[in-house]
């Protein structure tokens, strides 16, 4: 069963969020790969995006999508932004490649969002570092908890 959580952003591994008139819907289904999908008001669910979603924020115009997995040899993660194209599409406008899989996404009402990233092992830890999502930029940062 799918557990939403209606709210202007949010993080989970099920993922709904308010945006373009309708609502975005994400999940992380680990090695089996999630999706983003919109859900329009009178029902109608197009899927976007086969990915693990970790975390969705919308500034009111666009939304930003944190998706990725860390499996296996297995280690990506990326930032799509979704935008209304002028024929009243969704579409994605630009993709921000991360060095790994994020994880522990905090959203913002602004837009903005924190994740870590693992980036690696050191020896025998795994490292992570944090980033901040703003204003389409993703930049490292000192905002997040430490993994979990």
């Amino acid at each position: 069963m799918l557990a939403l959580i209606a709210a202007s952003t949010a993080h989970a591994s099920e993922v709904s969020v308010p945006a373009f008139g309708g609502h975005l819907l994400g999940t992380d289904r680990g090695e089996w790969i999630g999706e983003l999908a919109f859900v329009d008001p009178d029902g109608t669910r197009q899927v976007l995006l086969r990915d693990n979603v970790f975390g969705i924020s919308s500034n009111g115009t666009d939304a930003f999508v944190i998706v990725g997995l860390a499996h296996g040899s297995e280690n990506r993660g990326a930032v799509h932004r979704l935008a209304r194209a002028t024929d009243g599409t969704l579409e994605f406008r630009e993709v921000i490649p991360l060095v790994g899989s994020p994880s522990q996404v905090r959203t913002y009402s602004d837009g903005s969002a924190d994740f870590l990233v693992f980036e690696g092992w050191l020896g025998e830890h795994r490292h992570f570092r944090c980033y901040r999502l703003a204003n389409a930029v993703v930049e490292f940062a000192n905002t997040c908890a430490p993994p979990r």
